[in-house]
Parts: C-alpha cells; structure tokens; sequence
C-alpha cells in the first residue's frame, strides 16, 4: 500500500478467495494509512482467485471511503468476468473500470487527481 503521484495503489497478495473478513481487514487498514485523505486508486486483484458475494458487496458501498475512483486490476479471465458483473450489479458509488495492465488504470487514474 502506498501514495505515488497523487494516486493510492494497493497490490493483494496471492489468495485463494478475498471474504468479508479480509476485505474489512483491507478496507480498515486503507482507511488508517490514508488518514481521511481521498485518492483515485488502484487495486491489483490479478493474484486473487475468487471473491465472495458479501465482500464484493463490503467494497462497493462501505469500502469505498476515501477512495475518489476505483482502477482494477484483473488477469484471471473468471475474476475479470465476476469483476465486470461486480461493476454492472453493485453500482460503486465513484468512476470504476477494470484495467489488465498497471500503465492504463494509471494514466485513467490520472484524471482523477486533485488539482
């Protein structure tokens, strides 16, 4: 986790499945390292397998604080599918979109920064 050039990106390590426990934990964490500052993110998930409906849910609506727009990072072709479902059925309430490589959703992340 950390702030480079106005933008907050965090990289989850390999897991199996992201539940509710670990987005809390994550989603906590993130809030004490911004210190109620709002960023654009970026959220590297490519070493994710799996999340589960009620953490999907978590990030989406309480697990967006502070976070001005969402960059995903996707490789898994079943993650990048529940991830694009995720997009279209919950609604996060900032800009989300779903990037393969770490350059795009930086350069989208960009419009985002404070001025």
């Amino acid at each position: 986790m950390f702030v480079q050039d106005g933008i907050f990106q965090c990289y989850f390590k390999p897991m199996e499945v992201l539940d509710i426990n670990v987005a809390h934990v994550t989603v906590r964490d993130r809030l004490n390292f911004l210190k109620k500052n709002s960023y654009p993110s970026l959220f590297d998930i490519s070493e994710v397998k799996q999340t589960t409906k009620e953490a999907r849910d978590f990030m989406a609506n309480e697990g967006n604080e502070l976070v001005l727009a969402s960059a995903m990072i996707v490789s898994n072709p079943m993650l990048k599918m529940m991830a694009n479902f995720y997009v279209m059925v919950n609604k996060p309430k900032n800009p989300t979109k779903l990037f393969t490589d770490v350059n795009s959703a930086l350069e989208w992340l960009a419009q985002f920064k404070a001025k």
